[in-house]
């Protein structure tokens, strides 16, 4: 059997090094216009019951009526302890055991883990579910309390405790922050000033969004970005003619005194389903529809939108990485050594 230590060491080794990555890749694009910093989310391995072999816990657990719950409530949050026995949370990775719950219910009722985007709202997709002592989902009561009361569930009597196999690697989240306003001059620059994305014709009729401004004009007089995607406007197609370009701050393009089109420029209700797609461009996760909402900010000709990475706290959090990492790589060293000494030592004996 795999050492346990041994392990957990190596997921968190593993952890780290793709959150290295992350922030390699956030330092790298800090001169990118329009860019948004990616952050590294990770979570850990469920907890598994630990239990003693051959001997007696110092109390029964499954006895009824010792256990106690602290319960507090913060508008929809709901944060639960318990002294005796677990919390059961069914996770992607299987049930784990708990002593402390922060929950809401979602809008079936559920009970479950959340986050919050980027409006300060909190989401539940694809988040875990608090079990019931059956190992059920449970509808939620009027009475939260006195229901979480109920849904601890109590191990056998040779259960100690719980025990973490380690922690790996979850998700990259965008920061879609407002980056600096940098003037340009550019007759085709364009910046947006609040949250927003221009729309940008991608490859078999796919709409994809972009925060970088810096378009051009190709041969054929069509609006493209710098790697000459067409941009998306109100009309559809973008045909620039003529000499003089100006583009308001509602997105019209006049050329030559006339209004030919206005950049179809729109915000996204559900920016947590977006992904990167390389070229500084997003697309919808599959199977989810982007859920478009009217553009309320200001476009800014003549200017670009600067990367949001803040270069002196990514190079900081890079050196804390690389110290993580270098600890990790000490406890697997260590539990080396121990294996090592249980095989040529305590072997002989």
């Amino acid at each position: 059997m795999l050492n346990r230590g041994l392990y957990i060491s190596a997921t968190s080794l593993i952890a780290n090094q793709r959150k290295m990555d992350v922030i390699a890749n956030n330092i790298a694009n800090m001169n990118t216009t329009g860019f948004k910093k990616d952050i590294p989310i990770t979570e850990s391995f469920p907890e598994a019951l630990l239990a003693k072999i051959n001997d007696k816990p110092d109390s029964d657990l499954t006895a009824t009526g010792q256990n106690q719950i602290t319960y507090e409530n913060h508008g929809e949050v709901h944060i639960a302890h318990t002294e005796n026995g677990y919390f059961m949370i069914r996770t992607p990775m299987g049930v784990s055991y708990e002593k402390d719950i922060r929950f809401i219910v979602d809008d079936e009722g559920n009970l479950r883990t959340y986050y919050k985007n980027e409006k300060d709202e909190y989401k539940t997709d694809g988040e875990n579910l608090i079990l019931g002592r059956d190992g059920n989902p449970v509808n939620a009561q009027e009475n939260i309390e006195g229901m979480l009361e109920g849904m601890v569930y109590y191990p056998n009597r040779n259960i100690i405790g719980t025990m973490s196999g380690g922690v790996k690697f979850h998700k990259i989240v965008s920061d879609f922050t407002q980056g600096d306003i940098v003037e340009t001059g550019g007759k085709t620059d364009v910046a947006l000033n609040g949250s927003g994305f221009f729309k940008v014709q991608g490859e078999d009729g796919e709409v994809l969004y972009t925060r970088d401004g810096s378009f051009a004009i190709n041969n054929e007089g069509i609006l493209t970005t710098s790697d000459g995607r067409e941009v998306v406007g109100r009309q559809g197609q973008i045909n620039i003619n003529g000499d003089s370009i100006e583009i308001r701050k509602n997105g019209e393009i006049v050329v030559d005194g006339a209004v030919v089109d206005s950049l179809d420029i729109v915000d996204l209700d559900n920016k947590e389903y977006l992904r990167k797609v390389g070229d500084n461009l997003y697309r919808m996760l599959d199977g989810v529809n982007g859920e478009e909402i009217p553009f309320q900010g200001e476009v800014m000709s003549g200017c670009l939108e600067s990367s949001n990475v803040d270069s002196i706290k990514e190079m900081v959090n890079m050196i804390s990485l690389l110290r993580n990492y270098e600890s990790c790589q000490k406890a697997v060293r260590t539990q080396d050594e121990m294996l090592e000494k249980a095989a040529n030592e305590i072997g002989r004996v």
